[in-house]
């Protein structure tokens, strides 16, 4: 069941520093409010939060300020992500008593499992033309590597092969290029694979740093992406060739993490979470401020 709940937790008050330009949209202490992901038109906001014990999907509207539940059960259900027309949802649950991807309508209705293995499979990603997902699963070797699914056909294939974990896999707007995250023993990078050629490329490349989260803007052009150095983590942007890195927002306290970046269609604006403690909010940034 859908329920509407209103004004729960909105705090839309603007932050003075440097990251003058960004906004809080919520924030609840100690309750974790994460993996946001914007609506086409950018007036909802798709997110996972632990404020019942469980993980539950929540959607944000950004004109009334109200949090709709989508599911609400004795289940954990994360990493959610929108079809490019947001009429469905892909997402992980334990309802079958494993970590196994589920697709249903944003409204909650016609629920299917569209996984079924003892391993365990995160984080999938719509295709641009919805006719696919990308996700991570422990299936092959134990680490986590990346396979596609065909939504029509149930047609599966492995997409790479290594001892290293493998995640947040999300096509370019052309889904000729993948973009994911590699986790090493000691450094996260972003590379980006060729659909055709199966050859993968190190974006970053940065010995000891943590770099994660990617995702391509409309164009493809650009990649958004979070980077950990000092403690702290920040966002950034980068060509698609690794060029050209740019900081987007800045830490203002000790061991602040901004992570899980989502760019708008129209690249004026970007959502991402702050964490700081135990505590992880939703902040809003203006990517063309005045």
């Amino acid at each position: 069941m859908v329920k509407i709940i209103t004004g729960l937790f909105f705090l839309n008050t603007l932050f003075q520093s440097n990251m003058e330009f960004c906004k809080i949209l919520f924030r609840t202490e100690g309750v974790e409010n994460a993996y946001p992901h914007l609506s086409i038109d950018s007036k909802r906001i798709l997110y996972q939060s632990n404020a019942t014990g469980k993980w539950q999907l929540l959607i944000f509207d950004l004109n009334t300020n109200s949090h709709i539940e989508v599911t609400k059960d004795k289940f954990n259900n994360n990493f959610a992500d929108w079809s490019a027309d947001n009429e469905w949802i892909s997402f992980v649950s334990d309802r079958d008593g494993n970590e196994e991807v589920y697709i249903m309508r944003t409204n909650g209705k016609d629920l299917k499992r569209i996984t079924n293995d003892k391993g365990s499979d995160i984080h999938p990603h719509f295709s641009p033309d919805g006719k696919q997902l990308l996700f991570s699963s422990t299936r092959g070797n134990g680490t986590l590597d990346i396979y596609k699914y065909i939504i029509k056909t149930g047609a599966l294939e492995r997409i790479t092969y290594t001892k290293e974990d493998e995640l947040f896999a999300r096509y370019s707007p052309d889904m000729k290029k993948i973009v994911y995250s590699k986790m090493g023993e000691k450094t996260d990078d972003v590379f980006v694979l060729n659909v055709t050629t199966h050859q993968s490329e190190n974006l970053t490349n940065t010995p000891d740093i943590q770099d994660g989260w990617p995702m391509y803007n409309k164009t493809g052009d650009w990649i958004y992406y979070s980077t950990a150095k000092n403690g702290s983590r920040c966002i950034f942007k980068m060509k698609q060739d690794g060029s050209d890195v740019t900081q987007i927002t800045f830490p203002t306290e000790e061991k602040e993490e901004h992570a899980r970046v989502y760019v708008s269609q129209d690249e004026k604006t970007l959502i991402f979470n702050k964490k700081t403690g135990k505590t992880i909010s939703i902040w809003t940034a203006n990517l063309n401020p005045s």
